[in-house]
């Protein structure tokens, strides 16, 4: 008992910052968002329910897609008496293909309870808005902070990371005392002025440089000070200015003390991806896609498809893809092309079909699509991997 005791202490001390410490991760964070912060629609309003549909979007969603969603959405259902007063599976239909479709009508509940007992809109105290199910403690933080502007701790995947990375840098982020102390740590380390743009700012560094796998640790601008960091560069011999990739809560060793499991890999280790791509020709053109903004090879054109899932066949992953890019359903033909490109990260196994589309596509995620000629597609910034497909296409080169 009293080993357990002392373990706790050690937590609480570790998560619990000098007043110097946490101005200076304020003034680094908030420093790094006035450069680097995203411009996203849901950062330009103060409207609760604007917030609220962008926050149980974001749920397990990534902002990619998210954004066209969004925008749809609030077409289609402007407000809470809007949505209280559409057919729940209405909803679910229009959220595809977000997917986890518990979300949507949890939504339209919350609507028709904001609707029922506020006259459609929501409280602006915490514990009347936690009254409501599907609003937990994140998102009731994220209502007041965002959207009534009060001085609110939030704690996000993205938010617990950082902190626990920074401030604490060892044990299990995901055991329950540690989360409570995550808890106390976001709502010690507020500020007391610009608590939306700092807010905003943990979720944004959270996702662009301290990701759950291969965190952009050389250049974080908090390297000087993490502790997952510094633990790492003693660990192995360097200083931690000098030290690439060596945040301990980040390898694998020490992921598995840790508690990350399999959310962590070795950064060392090449992946290999398997990609199925549709070649859908009509009138002597080809259909293309640009890769959104945020991904691999961003503004990129390249022919539709993604990423093979364990346990599909080719076929199945093309079927699937077109469905949620484009809103179609597609009748797989002959295999055109197998070919395998390197890059710095990873090996990408491209395999290409002919396909027929049945209906009309229509891009479901935001992204930009075009009919091509043949004779054009040369022009088109291309991955390098479709490049050999081109020279087929064009009668430059056998298919193989």
């Amino acid at each position: 008992m009293a080993s357990r005791t002392g373990s706790r202490a050690s937590v609480q001390r570790l998560a619990t910052p000098s007043t110097g410490d946490r101005r200076r991760f304020r003034r680094a964070l908030l420093r790094w968002y006035d450069r680097n912060g995203r411009d996203l629609p849901w950062r330009r309003t103060d409207d609760p329910y604007h917030i609220l549909v962008s926050e149980i979007m974001l749920q397990q969603t990534q902002v990619d897609r998210v954004l066209p969603k969004y925008r749809e959405w609030l077409d289609k259902y402007p407000s809470f008496h809007a949505l209280a007063g559409a057919d729940e599976e209405d909803a679910v239909k229009t959220w595809y293909p977000l997917g986890y479709n518990i979300r949507p009508r949890r939504l339209h509940a919350i609507a028709r309870e904001a609707v029922g007992r506020f006259g459609g809109e929501l409280p602006e105290d915490e514990e009347t808005l936690r009254s409501f199910k599907g609003i937990g403690p994140y998102t009731a933080g994220a209502l007041m902070s965002f959207a009534f502007r009060k001085r609110a701790p939030i704690l996000d995947t993205n938010v617990a990371r950082v902190l626990f990375r920074v401030v604490i840098g060892r044990g299990n982020p995901k055991a329950h005392q540690m989360r409570k102390h995550l808890w106390r740590l976001s709502e010690l380390m507020m500020p007391q002025k610009r608590v939306f743009d700092y807010n905003q700012a943990l979720m944004d560094f959270g996702a662009l440089v301290c990701p759950a796998r291969n965190p952009k640790c050389p250049e974080c601008p908090m390297a000087g000070f993490c502790r997952a960091y510094g633990l790492g560069a003693r660990d192995s011999g360097l200083s931690s200015q000098r030290s690439r990739d060596r945040c301990t809560a980040c390898r694998p060793a020490a992921a598995r003390q840790a508690g990350i499991g399999k959310h962590v890999e070795d950064d060392t280790a090449m992946k290999h991806i398997v990609v199925a791509a549709a070649v859908v020709e009509r009138d002597g053109a080809f259909l293309l896609t640009r890769r959104l903004e945020g991904t691999h090879l961003a503004g990129h054109w390249e022919f539709p498809g993604g990423k093979l899932r364990e346990g599909e066949t080719l076929a199945e992953c093309l079927v699937r893809e077109i469905r949620e890019e484009l809103d179609a359903d597609v009748e797989v033909g002959a295999e055109i092309l197998a070919t395998t490109h390197g890059y710095p990260d990873r090996s990408i196994e491209l395999r290409f079909f002919r396909c027929a589309l049945k209906g009309e596509p229509k891009p479901a995620m935001g992204q930009e699509m075009r009919w091509v000629a043949a004779a054009d597609l040369a022009s088109f910034p291309l991955p390098p991997a479709d490049h050999e497909l081109v020279s087929i296409l064009t009668g430059r080169t056998a298919a193989r």
